[in-house]
């Protein structure tokens, strides 16, 4: 499965993605209301960052799983992430997650 393919599973069969979206989204507001007015981003380039942040997500999650399957196919992939509880440990992660200001 690339990822892709794994990015829609996840929005398709689980909360994964809106959770994230939603955190990236307030966090990058949150961000772009401390710049200086003339140097604010609009909406649809804190959309693109967080899709940005999402596909990075997504590529350490592929990375970490694909060890685990015994090929590449989305059936495997779907077995392995039934099997192991991946999307229910998956929204709990997210539902956990918060970002952090850097200094």
């Amino acid at each position: 499965m690339d990822n892709a393919t794994l990015k829609a599973y996840l929005a398709d069969n689980s909360q994964v993605v809106a959770i994230f979206m939603e955190k990236a989204t307030d966090f990058l507001n949150k961000q772009n209301m401390e710049r200086l007015p003339a140097r604010r981003y609009n909406d649809a380039e804190i959309n693109r960052q967080a899709e940005k942040l999402l596909d990075k997500v997504i590529d350490t999650l592929h990375d970490k799983i694909a060890p685990h399957t015994r090929d590449d196919s989305a059936a495997a992939w779907e077995q392995f992430l039934g099997t192991n509880d991946v999307l229910d440990d998956l929204e709990l992660s997210m539902n956990e997650m918060s970002f952090e200001q850097e200094d």
